[in-house]
């Protein structure tokens, strides 16, 4: 069995724990693995996607930056993601710290929960050629690249022409996306086992374009009048131009997560973003 260990590498806890956690792989009869530049010792070291292609497991010791960096990693081929919380929220990875070390043998064993997760399929269309594809996890942002002004997006759901957006910009969102800047900009929480994707206007400049959440189904196409910029999953993307075209559709490669057996989403809503939480009045 070959262990893919991927970690923050600005984070010194981090690079410990995936130390200690690379030992105690190779005392389980295993093989610790990770990224080319990770420099790790005592463990094989390979390129990203061979990383992903030679594992059947992947250890995430980080944030949400991190799983994030290790889901765009499974381009072609998917494995069970054990995301070990080292970040400020971590509400991808579901197990702190002091529970790596077990949580991992449960997950070379077999025995932990796991939970799939939907992507979006991304590609930017120039006439008739892809000039960019990407996978996303979170979200799917179209904004801005330079000046503060409105942008003026055409949507359609399939063929059935949804929206004319003005504003600063448009946020597509997974289920497990609609946490992140989809929730900031006001769009709504989906359960992450929900077939069904949010579509998020930035700042819109009129007061009857709300949030809305359409099956995951859909296949969603954008075009734009100006020049605006694509990000992927907050940490990859590219330029689209005036007559390009963006289609944002479910992957067929989804992720699979592993989970505590006591895994509730709402207590993770209530831990990490206080959600439901009333603050007590002095008498």
């Amino acid at each position: 069995m070959n262990v893919a260990i991927i970690y923050k590498h600005k984070d010194d806890s981090a690079r410990a724990l995936a130390e200690t956690l690379g030992a105690h792989v190779r005392q389980q009869g295993a093989t610790p693995c990770c990224e080319a530049g990770s420099d790790l010792q005592c463990v094989d070291s390979l390129p990203g996607e061979e990383l992903i292609r030679e594992c059947s497991l992947c250890v995430v010791l980080g944030g949400d930056g991190t799983f994030l960096h290790a889901a765009s990693l499974m381009k072609k081929r998917s494995i069970p993601i054990l995301g070990i919380n080292m970040g400020s929220l971590g509400f991808l990875t579901p197990f702190s710290s002091r529970e790596a070390r077990s949580a991992l043998d449960l997950a070379m064993a077999g025995t932990l929960k796991q939970s799939t997760r939907f992507r979006f399929d991304a590609r930017r269309w120039r006439g008739d050629n892809i000039i960019n594809q990407y996978r996303a996890a979170n979200d799917v942002v179209i904004s801005h690249t330079d000046l503060a002004r409105l942008l003026e997006l055409e949507c359609w759901d399939n063929s059935d022409h949804m929206a004319s957006y003005k504003a600063d910009g448009l946020i597509l969102a997974t289920p497990m996306g609609s946490t992140a800047y989809a929730l900031a900009a006001g769009g709504p929480i989906l359960s992450p086992d929900m077939e069904a994707l949010a579509l998020v206007p930035i700042c819109p400049h009129q007061l009857t374009q709300r949030p809305i959440v359409i099956p995951s189904s859909s296949e969603i196409s954008i075009r734009t009048n100006s020049t605006c910029f694509v990000t992927i999953d907050g940490q990859r993307g590219c330029t689209m131009d005036d007559g390009d075209r963006l289609v944002v559709s479910r992957s067929d490669l989804p992720l699979t997560i592993l989970l505590p057996p006591n895994y509730s989403i709402f207590n993770v809503l209530r831990h990490k973003l206080s959600w439901g939480a009333r603050e007590a009045l002095d008498a």
